[in-house]
């Protein structure tokens, strides 16, 4: 989906960078109008709902919101490039298996005596690795043989999902150690800080640490600037003396390196590493970051939007499941907000152009 128009525009792409200061109108208009929705449901849901505007409730939509938040930031970064990444979904289910393979006796695919049962401390870094590994190939992949990013991405959203089936054994791998607890702490305090009562989920606090990080990369950072230039013409990009295909590679590894992160976190929030984990990310991350204003021509958009489309998504859910609507209609409902954020998306391209 990268651009393929072959004209240069007059004067510097980069110069249409947005940067902190030199925020267009339309794009303050914009975001405030998405998180103007997200009030008004929520006063809309408390004043109906007792269960829903209870401290328990929202602490649940944060933790149910943390983990698609975070994929949706990689997502928002290919995006911008006028890019997709359809295998976030199947890399969170894959490195959730290989964590949990890689320190319980279990194991990935061998017998339990073979199993490695690794500290915890190496087999992180080890599944967030072979994750991004993963991503830098597919931004290799996508820059140097010319493919379209969606079916690089669609081949390896079934290569990876097939990975995390062999892996397991096609069974759930259970019994993570106790001592990465600390990571999907609800409430309580902390193991390593005394008398740290956490404010909000830790997945919750992790998801907005993530946020802010992207932001700075997104304003004050090359990569950022780029992946903007790259979505509103990569070929004038080019011509401006940009390594394009460089900042590609590192934007499919940094959507990979999340991907990965958030799969270890639900691989230990769930207490299981299985192939099914993270199966509806991908719809989710996209849904979330074109509803917070991220265009899918690429170019255009940013972090705080998406974590609105984010916190939209999860409330819907919960609302779902207060009001008691059998689960079968929950996948047709998140369907519907997807077909309609794609609408909009189009909607506010056509504003755009006026």
């Amino acid at each position: 989906m990268a651009n393929t128009a072959t004209e240069q525009p007059r004067g510097n792409p980069l110069s249409r960078v947005p940067r902190f200061g030199r925020i267009p109108f339309w794009r303050i208009i914009d975001e405030a109008g998405v998180l103007l929705s997200l009030l008004i449901l929520v006063a809309i849901l408390s004043s109906q709902n007792e269960i829903f505007r209870s401290s328990f409730n929202m602490r649940l939509i944060a933790l149910d919101a943390a983990l698609v938040g975070i994929v949706a930031v990689g997502q928002t970064f290919v995006i911008l490039t006028s890019g997709i990444d359809l295998s976030v979904g199947s890399m969170v289910a894959f490195s959730g298996v290989l964590l949990a393979g890689l320190t319980t006796k279990k194991g990935l695919a061998f017998p339990e005596e073979m199993s490695p049962m690794l500290n915890p401390n190496i087999a992180i870094p080890i599944a967030l690795l072979v994750g991004t590994l993963y991503g830098t190939l597919q931004g290799i992949i996508i820059t140097k043989l010319k493919i379209t990013p969606f079916i690089v991405t669609l081949g390896s959203m079934s290569i990876l999902a097939g990975l995390a089936l062999v892996l397991s054994n096609a069974s759930p791998v259970q019994q993570l150690p106790r001592s990465l607890r600390w990571m999907t702490t609800v409430r309580g305090e902390m193991p390593f800080i005394g008398g740290f009562d956490v404010p909000l989920p830790m997945p919750a606090m992790i998801m907005l640490l993530v946020y802010f990080i992207a932001w700075l990369l997104l304003r004050y950072t090359k990569l950022g600037r780029y992946a903007y230039a790259i979505g509103g013409n990569e070929t004038a990009t080019r011509l401006s003396g940009v390594k394009v295909d460089r900042y590609l590679i590192a934007i499919y590894s940094f959507s990979a390196f999340l991907a990965s992160f958030a799969g270890v976190i639900l691989a230990v929030r769930l207490d299981s590493g299985n192939y099914t984990n993270g199966e509806t990310y991908t719809l989710d991350g996209v849904a979330a970051a074109v509803i917070g204003g991220t265009s899918l021509a690429g170019g255009v958009g940013g972090v705080w939007g998406t974590l609105i489309g984010v916190l939209i998504m999860a409330v819907v859910r919960n609302a779902l499941v207060l009001y008691e609507v059998p689960s079968m209609w929950h996948r047709v409902v998140v369907g519907g907000i997807i077909v309609a954020a794609v609408a909009l998306d189009a909607i506010r391209k056509r504003l755009r152009s006026k």
